[in-house]
């Protein structure tokens, strides 16, 4: 006959004393979790957000996508051979003579000096002159700066020469940008704190897909690859800028020296002081906004810029034109020395035709026990006179 010997039952857990919630097993006590996930950053892209906000998006037809600029006339011209005062040749960049004609009035800049035009330029040359018009003829000297400032016609004459600008074309691409995730069968149904994980994932990919075309948008540097269909890199606004790019690496910043920045930084584009007093905004890292309060803390404004965004900007009324400061956070991963002085007036958000951002969902294969969704953007920007714009950089 067979040997029954069944197994001991496990000892169960002995509380002794008053029971607490320690005492407790763990599955049984509830969590106090709270029923949200808190996103971090979720206004780290002001660039995205303001150009799509102060502009009117331009939608492209095409990946390549262009705009045509027009410069100013150019008006000033430099001597490269020393002239008496009553010299009639005076001798100038190659090249700069075809700026002016005759009738053209140049002012020396130095002297003051009011200078005729009196025949057709030649090449390094002013061609014939009359001195001293009005009075005051002075011996210039090589690198004297020459302004063409009006002109004088005599009664009678005819229209003399034509001079114009021609204009240059600009352009840029979008960028195919995607940000893909993914779910499981059973995970898209299980109960979690915070709402289902599709719902909160989503949105927590929503933030960084943006960031990722906040960078785009910043840093991107323009090119077109063709591995076998065309992948095409957008040109961001540090690109872009190429005229006013201040390394103030090993500078003692101070007020002045950055109303003394501001004194160009705002000089140009519909934001600059040229049409009065302009408005900009400087996107800013910590360590900027730091350096700056530093310096103007008392006078800065705090002001909402659109409750429907969520920014806010401290303003600083300079005597070139009123400052927004706005924090890029960005920024403050990579970048703390940076800060960009920007007009919105001159920056535009493209997207490709029926190609802006869009949220796909159902992106996984027939098999596939799960889902997978995806953010999908064909964009780019557009910086229009980029000398309205400036690129600040080495804060220590």
């Amino acid at each position: 006959m067979a040997e029954f010997n069944p197994n001991p039952r496990t000892d169960p857990t002995l509380v002794s004393g008053t029971r607490g919630p320690e005492n407790q097993n763990t599955a049984r006590v509830v969590v106090d979790m709270q029923n949200e996930i808190l996103l971090y950053q979720p206004e780290a892209t002001p660039l995205l957000t303001l150009t799509g906000k102060m502009r009117k998006k331009r939608e492209a037809v095409n990946a390549r996508f262009e705009w045509l600029e027009k410069d100013e006339y150019p008006r000033s011209l430099e001597v490269t051979a020393a002239a008496d005062s009553d010299d009639t040749i005076i001798s100038v960049v190659e090249g700069q003579d075809a700026r002016v004609f005759t009738g053209a009035v140049v002012i020396n800049l130095r002297t003051g000096e009011n200078i005729l035009v009196n025949a057709a330029p030649t090449s390094g040359s002013l061609g014939t002159v009359v001195r001293g018009i009005g009075g005051g003829a002075a011996d210039i000297v090589i690198g004297d700066k020459l302004l063409y400032a009006f002109n004088a016609y005599e009664d009678g004459s005819g229209l003399g020469v034509l001079k114009s600008i021609q204009e240059f074309n600009e352009y840029n691409y979008t960028q195919i940008i995607r940000t893909p995730f993914g779910f499981t069968g059973r995970d898209l149904v299980t109960e979690l704190y915070g709402g289902r994980d599709e719902m909160t994932e989503t949105k927590w990919q929503a933030i960084e897909h943006k960031k990722s075309i906040e960078y785009a948008m910043a840093f991107g540097k323009r090119d077109l690859r063709t591995p076998s269909h065309q992948q095409t890199f957008t040109k961001g606004v540090d690109n872009f800028i190429v005229t006013n790019r201040w390394n103030v690496e090993g500078v003692s910043l101070t007020e002045r020296s950055f109303v003394d920045f501001l004194e160009v930084g705002m000089k140009w584009g519909k934001g600059g002081n040229q049409n009065g007093s302009g408005t900009k905004y400087l996107l800013c890292s910590s360590r900027w906004l730091t350096e700056i309060n530093g310096w103007v803390g008392d006078r800065l404004r705090y002001k909402p810029l659109d409750d429907s965004i969520g920014f806010a900007a401290q303003e600083f009324n300079s005597p070139h034109g009123n400052v927004e400061l706005l924090r890029w956070p960005l920024l403050d991963y990579f970048h703390p020395d940076r800060a960009f002085l920007l007009d919105f007036n001159h920056i535009r958000y493209v997207y490709l035709r029926a190609r802006d951002t869009k949220l796909y969902v159902d992106r996984q294969a027939n098999d596939i026990d799960g889902k997978t969704n995806e953010y999908l953007s064909d964009v780019g920007v557009q910086v229009n006179f980029e000398h309205a714009h400036s690129a600040l950089f080495g804060l220590a």
